[in-house]
């Protein structure tokens, strides 16, 4: 005989198949029936190898279309939707159905805005769309102040550990310096060298022209390697020519694997972005052991660094206060041994496994309430 659990059946709709996303789904998918669709193939700017394959339907085909639409049309067969983007043209609509027949609903905030935009339409919409769920997957304190601002119900908000990590991504013990140099030698990388990485896409908002900028009046044994790829890195490549800046180096986009060693083999992190609703470059070098210091409009960072314990938070358009940081780390041995090893204790909790548990433990909890 089937479990209760198994007779439940879940409707879960997403925007894109991240590598994450589609991991944390399946854990779903093993403890109830569900049906999976997924807005779009791919997107965001990133690389096409980005993305995962896997048991799910695609919104931009036609056979996903046409099982949405049977689905939406029986709607009443699910016990709950989920919706983890649910701000999309079609989460709207389903929010909206589901509202109208009563069907129970899960939304799920990875991260938040930071900054207000004092839309009253827009407020009117996100209240609408937010209050009255079921239940609600927060990853932390800013998404929950976020859910509640517009009307959830404190008493059903969930927290959950979000990360693309799994537990044996996290480094055991920090790297020797002979590993850091046999890494550093097979990637090209001056080994006498205090190393900064950045990562992340190639467009605007990172804000990594400015940090390329900065960087010409840096240590000329600082080297810096910003890694991701895009649109704007023509711009960069020009910034670095026409600077004469020979401590600079780009780099494309880079599995999983190999960004990790670069990390490991990296003094610092620094993540200047204008804007990010998460930012899973924090968790990443955290897992490594790199200590990180990024701008306060990166929720993972008000989430997860600890001033001055495992990087440090610097005021967004200060680029002084972050080079300042980023020399106190680079400078001081005894500082950065502590807050790698810190980092990696900061970050021990987040992973993909601990946010299927928090999620399968919320889904039991709201479910038996439905």
């Amino acid at each position: 005989m089937l479990s209760e659990s198994r007779i439940k059946k879940i409707l879960i709709v997403a925007i894109y198949p991240a590598p994450y996303r589609v991991e944390l789904i399946n854990s779903i998918s093993e403890c109830y029936q569900t049906d999976v669709f997924f807005e779009f193939s791919k997107g965001d700017f990133r690389d096409e190898k980005w993305f995962t394959r896997g048991m799910y339907f695609l919104l931009d085909t036609a056979l996903g279309r046409d099982s949405f639409k049977r689905c939406k049309k029986n709607l009443s067969q699910y016990s709950l939707v989920i919706f983890y983007d649910y701000t999309t043209k079609e989460s709207v609509k389903l929010i909206t159905k589901c509202k109208l027949t009563k069907t129970p609903y899960v939304l799920n905030a990875d991260g938040v805005m930071l900054a207000t935009h004092g839309n009253m339409f827009r407020d009117f919409a996100k209240r609408f769309l937010i209050k009255g769920a079921k239940g609600y997957f927060a990853s932390g304190e800013y998404a929950k102040k976020y859910f509640m601002k517009y009307g959830a119900d404190e008493d059903r908000i969930f927290y959950h550990t979000f990360s693309t990590l799994h537990k044996n991504d996290l480094i055991k013990e920090l790297p020797s310096k002979g590993r850091i140099l046999e890494i550093r030698e097979k990637l090209g990388i001056p080994t006498n060298a205090k190393v900064a990485v950045a990562v992340g896409r190639f467009i605007p908002l990172k804000r990594f022209d400015v940090l390329i900028k900065m960087w010409k009046k840096m240590s000329s044994n600082y080297y810096l390697i910003i890694i991701g790829g895009g649109p704007e890195e023509n711009q960069y490549r020009s910034l670095i020519s026409e600077n004469d800046i020979s401590n600079v180096a780009l780099e494309g986009f880079h599995g999983k694997e190999e960004l990790k060693e670069f990390y490991i083999c990296a003094d610092v992190l620094i993540h200047p972005t204008s804007y990010d609703v998460w930012g899973l470059v924090i968790n990443e070098a955290l897992a490594c052991g790199l200590p990180v210091v990024v701008s306060d409009h990166c929720v993972a960072g008000l989430e997860l660094i600890r001033q001055g314990i495992n990087g440090f938070v610097f005021q967004l358009y200060d680029d002084r206060e972050m080079c300042n940081y980023v020399i106190k780390i680079l400078e001081n041995d005894e500082c950065r041994i502590k807050m790698k090893e810190n980092a990696v204790k900061s970050i021990s909790e987040y992973t993909i496994e601990n946010m299927a548990k928090s999620q399968l433990y919320a889904l039991s909890r709201i479910l038996n309430d439905a």
